[in-house]
């Protein structure tokens, strides 16, 4: 039970939550990194990966035009990595702020805030409060500028590395658990010239492997304000380590393989009309 409870509150399951989440955020909210929308970066493309150590790999596509963004998920047996069905993609408006998944098959669109989307860890935990009660303490940040990253994609890096540890107390239906220290190590690639756009899909797989620390606000500001001064760059590839006392480490990956100039159609990120709009409804997850 100890070992499958984090793994039960991974964001795989937390975004099966989404459904139930309000329109807007609240106030109290944990702050959110903001960083660059399409429009200050000419349009473009680029292929990205989401590694496991178990072998699980999940590939795809970002293009971006103005202030619009499609993210499509590669077909493939992910063994639920994903679950976008065939034809499925994601549309980011950073006009107005919202984040669309369409669903052809369904002729339905799931929409919801860009700030909602990118908080979903941190809210849905707070939707489970009544079953599962989470208490972190003891978080501490450290940071550092490692040096040059060498080439990825064709773009020159630079390296930074950011350390959080916390303790978590998990109780369920009031019965408490032990209390287990957790220490999460993300390594950062930054392009030190221009670069791509701010996705918030990438960016809250990012996000993941600090779910249970997404509970305490304070924490999470204080990484907002650590990585914004640490860089202000978009990362282009992160490696992700996750150690909770008595477990071996977990690692993953993400990575942009691929990059393109090239401008891609317009017609790519037009809403269909004629669908259904499901607000707060995105029933797909990392």
């Amino acid at each position: 039970m100890r070992r499958a409870l984090p793994y039960a509150l991974s964001t795989a399951a937390l975004l099966m939550l989404v459904p139930f989440l309000p329109a807007q955020p609240p106030a109290a909210a944990a702050a959110v990194v903001r960083m660059t929308a399409p429009s200050t970066l000419p349009a473009g493309s680029y292929r990205f990966t989401n590694a496991e150590e178990d072998g699980d790999v999940s590939i795809g596509t970002v293009r971006w035009i103005g202030q619009q963004m499609r993210i499509d998920m590669e077909p493939k047996a992910d063994r639920g990595r994903t679950n976008l069905s065939k034809g499925e993609y994601i549309l980011v408006d950073f006009a107005s702020n919202t984040v669309r998944t369409v669903k052809p098959s369904q002729r339905e669109i799931s929409e919801l805030p860009l700030a909602t989307f990118e908080q979903i860890i941190g809210k849905a935990l707070g939707m489970v409060g009544s079953v599962v009660q989470m208490q972190v303490r003891d978080a501490g940040i450290v940071a550092n500028d490692v040096g040059a990253g060498g080439e990825i994609a064709g773009l020159p890096t630079r390296q930074y590395r950011i350390i959080e540890e916390y303790n978590v107390r998990i109780g369920v239906f009031g019965m408490n658990a032990e209390e287990k220290h957790h220490r999460v190590v993300t390594e950062y690639w930054v392009p030190t010239g221009p670069g791509v756009p701010h996705n918030p899909l990438v960016e809250l797989m990012m996000r993941g492997a600090s779910a249970t620390a997404q509970q305490d606000a304070t924490h999470q500001r204080n990484l907002v304000r650590t990585r914004s001064a640490l860089f202000t760059g978009v990362p282009i590839k992160a490696i992700i380590s996750v150690t909770e006392a008595g477990e071996q480490t977990r690692r993953s990956s993400l990575e942009i393989i691929s990059l393109s100039t090239q401008s891609p159609s317009a017609a790519l990120f037009v809403v269909p009309s004629g669908y259904t709009i499901k607000k707060n409804d995105l029933n797909f997850s990392l």
